[in-house]
């Protein structure tokens, strides 16, 4: 296999990886950091790159960035795939990855990598890696925690008929983290006959397909849920846990940092130490308008310092192909007088934060986001 790192006409050849994002801003992100680590270590790196069906704009600039500043990362984007229209919004990513499976065994099969690294969300492709013989690896861009329970789903879902949406406050008890209620579970897993739900089912079962599960943590950050991982005791019955290897913190280098005003960090500079809440919900967090007046009622009753970043709603803009979604009606979206009466404590910007300049910022002393 050429690309496993045999000699050419022109000597030895890197052996290859090719990682496999899921779309969107934040997943790409990390995957590129794995990336770099991946290069630092004399192995060539393709990332294999799908259409967004929520295009964020900020893509194209990224990966500008990346390829300058990188230039053992190479990108391969996939031929666009034609979504039904029919899909639920919640089902675009899954789609859109499930229907790239023959672009994705094509490119493979054309120079075949020594390990293809797949996103989560990506989990369909371990089929492609199977039927080629490539040794394929997870990628778990969040922490311990959320991977013990997608270990643990189908076990969940074989204990019980009900759906986590019917349970109220009844606790969910999993492996290696502290039980939660139910309502506490992601909106995509509370119907149990929803094909978001089956998605993730499946998902979870192609984990132990794997040759070995990465993920964005370091053992002393979560050691519960880690020894609780490797003990295999998150797994079905019978089935066996991959190895699990630690590569975190993963955090977005400043050279490919996309160029954007400085509003908020400007905002920060007037604030306390340690005073803001910074509250933001990865590219594709999109709230309906109730539950955005919702936080902004909460932030107002606080009193707490915040810096927000607001996007339009799912309904404003088509969920059916790549348009970038508009940004968003403050004046609409918020409750009357909310933007004066938090004036000076609080700022809302539109849409995009730079947020590892955000996160590092001395003013912010909490995040706020979505489980990535």
């Amino acid at each position: 296999m050429v690309g496993a790192g045999t000699n050419t006409a022109m000597g030895p050849r890197k052996p290859r990886v090719v990682l496999y994002p899921s779309p969107g801003m934040g997943h790409l992100v990390s995957m590129i950091e794995l990336g770099k680590l991946f290069a630092a270590r004399g192995l060539a790196v393709t990332v294999a790159l799908v259409d967004s069906p929520h295009d964020t704009s900020a893509t194209g600039p990224f990966l500008a960035g990346v390829s300058a500043a990188n230039p053992s990362i190479s990108f391969h984007r996939l031929p666009q795939v034609k979504l039904l229209g029919s899909e639920p919004p919640e089902m675009l990513t899954f789609e859109v990855v499930r229907l790239s499976n023959t672009h994705l065994r094509d490119f493979l099969a054309g120079d075949t990598p020594a390990v293809i690294v797949l996103d989560f969300f990506c989990s369909v492709a371990i089929d492609v890696a199977t039927e080629l013989g490539i040794p394929a690896y997870f990628f778990c861009t969040s922490g311990a925690q959320i991977l013990a329970f997608f270990l643990h789903l189908a076990v969940l879902h074989g204990k019980s008929t009900r759906s986590f949406g019917e349970m109220g406050q009844e606790l969910v008890h999993s492996p290696g983290i502290t039980s939660f209620p139910a309502t506490h579970v992601i909106q995509r897993l509370m119907d149990r006959d929803s094909a978001p739900y089956k998605a993730f089912l499946n998902m979870s079962t192609n984990l132990f397909r794997s040759q070995g599960i990465i993920v964005n943590t370091f053992r002393l950050l979560e050691p519960r849920a880690m020894d609780t991982i490797v003990a295999g005791l998150c797994a079905p019955s019978g089935l066996r846990t991959p190895p699990v290897y630690c590569i975190g913190p993963l955090i977005k280098s400043e050279e490919v940092d996309v160029k954007r005003g400085d509003e908020s960090l400007a905002w920060l500079d007037t604030q306390p130490k340690g005073s803001v809440v910074f509250l933001s919900f990865g590219s594709l967090g999109r709230f309906s308008a109730k539950q955005t007046r919702k936080v902004a009622a909460g932030l107002e009753a606080s009193g707490q310092r915040f810096l927000w970043v607001v996007r339009s709603p799912p309904s404003a803009y088509s969920s059916k192909n790549s348009e970038k979604p508009p940004e968003p009606d403050l004046d609409a979206l918020l409750p009357q007088g909310f933007l004066e009466r938090t004036r000076g404590r609080g700022l809302v910007v539109k849409s995009w934060a730079p947020q590892r300049d955000v996160l590092a910022h001395d003013a912010v002393g909490c995040f706020v986001t979505d489980c990535g």
